[in-house]
């Protein structure tokens, strides 16, 4: 939402300190805690990380808390947002916390406006599977959330509450401090009117998001147009100009976090360099811009050159350091032991994979440094589905208000023209964001050392810091010899690439569909000619296919169909890639060394 939104809802989230708890009534109790497997993290670490905020602010959290669903007759959050494919926190509820009801990765985020509710990394990042009548938790695997589906229910539900009479009375009073009513009736009343306004503005603006974010393909589960809903709200509703907004129409498949922290590059098309603590934070910053953060980007008058955040950068570094830590899940032999065959042919495999996967797909690194050179691979090469590539490298953007600006306030970096690539704006107004002032000493617990000197070099330190322009320009040294983000915002050449990554294939059991655009069911599939690969599969089932290693496609509550744009499933085969000359039994050679990895 933009920053007069923020203010429109500031008062509401106010009255929420004095509210009524907002815990979900009637909320559905969660089921059985699944199978942890061995992924380097302790439980402390993984129930931090499902509510480790990053700064994404939705709403004020006692708005979220008392909606009711679309359909009416519950909450929203009753069933935890299961419905859309959301996981249950199996730490909610924890002896010494409250039990809220949200499901893994939305949190409640706590500023000097208020409380608000809002997502994190965990909510897109962790999956459940089902292998043997067993469910597992696969930290750090993409979700089966279907995004879409979630914010156009909860645009509807913002909809009919501002709507509906009665719908409302029923939101306001489980807002409104109920002892007001009482205390002052008048006051009680004029709340309820400010209250009714406000979130009329907000479900107005909310509705006009979800229409930005609808693509004419449908996404489905697990699967987001990130680069496209961040272009949108960056550089077309954060910026206050509609002629920046496009169709978000190439959805990828969420990608598997382990080892990530680790890549010299990320994302699908590797755009995002990633060996600096500045990159890692301005990549993280960029992502939750995307999911409800703000930046308040108003026209410059005068250095240094900053945009106020919601973005939370000392945790969004808390949450890489702790990706750093994570590990592949291991194939479960407990619980699906492999046969004598299966080992064989594992070996087997082994030779196959290093003939023909291991020039792309490296083994990913062990120990303490386990830092790793991703391969990148041309489109003309790989020729899968080029839109999410060419969107990125090609989509360009009015720079409105921020026309003649240097950001970073650099002599040497060159002012945003009247036009330019929607990702090298939305990387200005990144590194504005990161240049923030942080008003107070930072606590630097979970904080390495040198991204200790970046969170440092951010605090106020006075008139004559604030004259000579953020101290992170010029303090954080890169090997280059430049400012941070200035070295953030100089390295196109990593973003001019029309190219898909291939990373380490550790832990690819508990992943899938596949290709970039999840348009592949299985790794079976993957290793056939395109033309042998399903034209169209269901996609949604949490049970793996333990034999073509993927998950059911025959059953699922979304049809995936390989004809539409954006879903080609062509591409990752010829001789290069052993498709035309793999026989069945090698195919299976190969998918046994890869439940290995």
């Amino acid at each position: 939402m933009t920053r007069s939104r923020i203010a429109g809802v500031a008062f509401a989230a106010l009255l929420v300190l004095t509210a009524r708890p907002a815990t979900p009534v009637g909320a559905e109790q969660p089921g059985p805690a699944p199978h942890f497997l061995n992924q380097s993290w302790s439980a402390s670490d993984r129930a931090w990380f499902y509510t480790a905020s990053q700064g994404s602010q939705i709403m004020p959290y006692a708005w979220f808390m008392s909606l009711e669903s679309a359909e009416g007759g519950r909450l929203f959050v009753a069933d935890s947002l299961a419905r859309f494919g959301y996981l249950p926190n199996p730490y909610d509820g924890a002896p010494g916390s409250v039990r809220t009801g949200l499901p893994i990765g939305f949190v409640k985020d706590v500023d000097d406006r208020g409380e608000w509710v809002g997502m994190t990394c965990a909510a897109c990042h962790v999956n459940r599977v089902q292998l043997r009548g067993q469910t597992i938790q696969i930290d750090g695997g993409p979700t089966n959330a279907d995004m879409f589906a979630f914010i156009e229910e909860l645009g509807r539900a913002l909809t009919l509450t501002a709507s509906e009479p009665d719908r409302f009375e029923r939101f306001a009073g489980r807002v409104l401090p109920p002892e007001l009513s009482a205390r002052d009736p008048g006051a009680a009343e004029a709340d309820r009117v400010r209250l009714r306004k406000s979130l009329d503005s907000f479900a107005k603006e909310f509705s006009d998001y979800v229409e930005t974010s609808r693509a004419s393909v449908p996404w489905g589960p697990a699967r987001l147009d990130a680069f496209g809903m961040i272009f949108n709200r960056a550089t077309g509703l954060d910026l206050h100009d509609r002629r920046n907004i496009a169709k978000p129409d190439a959805p990828v498949s969420y990608p598997f976090l382990w080892d990530t922290s680790w890549h010299d590059k990320v994302q699908w098309n590797g755009s995002a360099p990633n060996k600096l603590a500045v990159e890692r934070l301005g990549r993280n910053v960029g992502e939750v811009l995307g999911v409800f953060a703000y930046a308040d980007i108003r026209e410059p008058t005068l250095p240094p050159l900053w945009f106020e955040t919601s973005a939370d950068r000392l945790n969004l570094l808390r949450i890489e350091n702790q990706l750093g830590a994570l590990t592949a899940p291991a194939w479960p032999d407990r619980i699906a032991p492999r046969t004598e065959a299966q080992k064989r042919d594992a070996v087997a495999g082994k030779t196959l994979y290093d003939r023909l996967c291991l020039s792309c797909h490296a083994i990913a690194a062990k120990g303490s440094n386990r830092a790793q050179t991703v391969i990148m691979t041309p489109l003309a090469e790989i020729g899968t589905d080029p839109k999410m590539a060419e969107n990125a490298a090609n989509r360009r953007a009015k720079t409105g208000i921020l026309e003649g600006v240097r950001m970073p306030f650099l002599a040497t970096t060159p002012p945003l023209p009247a036009e330019t690539r929607s990702l090298d704006l939305v990387a200005a107004i990144v590194a504005g964001a990161i240049l923030a002032p942080i008003d107070k000493a930072p606590d630097l617990t979970r904080i390495r050392a040198d991204q200790g000197v970046v969170i440092n070099r951010l605090l106020k330190r006075g008139a004559s810091t604030i004259k000579s322009g953020n101290p992170l320009l010029n303090d954080v040294s890169t090997a280059g010899g430049k400012g941070a983000v200035a070295d953030f915002l100089d390295r196109r050449k990593d973003r001019d690439l029309l190219a898909y990554k291939a990373r380490p294939l550790d832990g690819i059991w508990a992943t899938g569909p596949f290709l970039h655009n999840g348009s592949v069911p299985n790794l079976y599939e993957l290793l056939l000619p395109s033309e042998q690969r399903s034209k169209t599969f269901h996609v949604g089932s949490r049970e793996v296919d333990e034999a073509r290693l993927g998950f059911r496609s025959d059953v699922g509550p979304f049809l995936f169909d390989t004809t539409l744009p954006g879903n080609s499933n062509r591409g990752h085969e010829g001789p290069a890639y052993g498709t035309d000359r793999l026989d069945d039994a090698q195919r299976r050679q190969l998918l046994e060394y890869m439940r290995t990895l």
